[in-house]
């Protein structure tokens, strides 16, 4: 027989053992570094645009030819597509490339990056090399190119090329820069212009740029599925950052995406969103926004995609062995749907 007393001990350490269990579990999530070991890349970061806007190389012809020499086709690439003036032998190239160069405002924006480049490098160079490294663990097919930081004038934040990935550094300058006050940047749009979001940012679009949207139909689920793949491959090559940083929210928004995940996706249906072809639809869940205007001001904007990416998080614990590669093939929304078995 027992006494009384050493049952309710026992009970106690029970109870203690299944919270610790309950916590354990909780905070295991399905993104664990793999181990790299043969696939490691060391990324180290190239300013370009402080090359351009040097004041060391004497004539803007003389500047000109050295970044052609050293830089090749990716200056080519960021003259005519980027700044968009034309190629280096192009007739008027000099004449416009010298009037970006001696474009008064870009004097405080290089300042402005320069300040924000110098504290962060080193940083950016860490967890690029980590997350690459991932990358190339998950898709051993996938070429890591070079990385480099360029100044656009405030136009795309960066592009990918066969040898390059290059980024647009003025876009990382930290939500409260006055730059994009005055460019009248909404304010839920800041948030994603901050230093930490580069990486995020870099990793991203080589996934988008390697495995561009197939779905064999143009309908809001195929959408919110490709989407969910991104999402899940961009966090599967950042373990070690929260859920909510992958998708650029807060921990409130992800907290009210969890708790109204069933409520969305009810809605959907219920609504036949989930096949309508309708772009006006599709930007409301899938685009970024103050809030999702079909959940209510509540909302964060882009939250349907957290059932996007649950669907895909359903689908590969349905099939855990089906790699990256494989997941980001697949175009049939419907079928890998039904496969998934989703549940809110």
């Amino acid at each position: 027989m027992f006494s009384l007393q050493y049952l309710l001990v026992r009970c106690k350490s029970i109870i203690y053992l299944l919270v610790v269990l309950v916590l354990v579990s909780s905070c295991g999530g399905d993104f664990k570094r793999p181990d790299t070991s043969g696939c490691e890349q060391r990324v180290c970061i190239r300013p370009f645009y402080k090359d351009v806007f040097s004041g060391q190389m004497g004539a803007d012809s003389t500047k000109a030819a050295y970044l052609s020499n050293t830089y090749g086709s990716y200056f080519d690439t960021y003259t005519e597509k980027v700044i968009r003036v034309g190629r280096y032998r192009d007739e008027r190239f000099q004449s416009n490339f010298s009037q970006f160069l001696h474009w008064k405002e870009n004097e405080e924006v290089v300042a402005a990056v320069d300040s924000v480049v110098d504290k962060n490098i080193k940083r950016w160079d860490e967890e690029l090399s980590d997350a690459f490294s991932c990358l190339a663990y998950y898709f051993p097919d996938m070429y890591i190119p070079e990385v480099y930081l360029h100044i656009s004038g405030f136009n795309g934040k960066m592009f990918v090329d066969s040898l390059s990935l290059s980024i647009s550094v003025e876009h990382y300058l930290g939500s409260g820069c006055r730059f994009y006050e005055w460019l009248e940047v909404p304010q839920y749009a800041r948030r994603s212009r901050n230093p930490e979001n580069l990486v995020f940012d870099a990793t991203k679009a080589m996934i988008y740029s390697n495995y561009p949207d197939l779905s064999t139909k143009d309908d809001i689920l195929s959408a919110l599925i490709y989407q969910g793949k991104v999402l899940y491959a961009l966090a599967s090559c950042v373990p070690s950052r929260k859920l909510e940083e992958v998708f650029n929210f807060t921990a409130e928004e992800l907290h009210w995406c969890k708790k109204n995940e069933s409520n969305m996706w009810g809605y959907m249906v219920e609504q036949k969103l989930l096949y309508s072809v309708n772009p006006l639809d599709k930007n409301k869940l899938v685009n970024d926004a103050p809030f999702t205007s079909f959940f209510g001001q509540n909302s964060p904007g882009r939250s349907a995609l957290w059932c996007g990416f649950n669907i895909v998080r359903s689908y590969m614990k349905e099939y855990p062995e089906t790699t990256l590669p494989e997941l980001m093939a697949m175009d049939d929304a419907q079928g890998f749907l039904i496969k998934a078995q989703y549940v809110p």
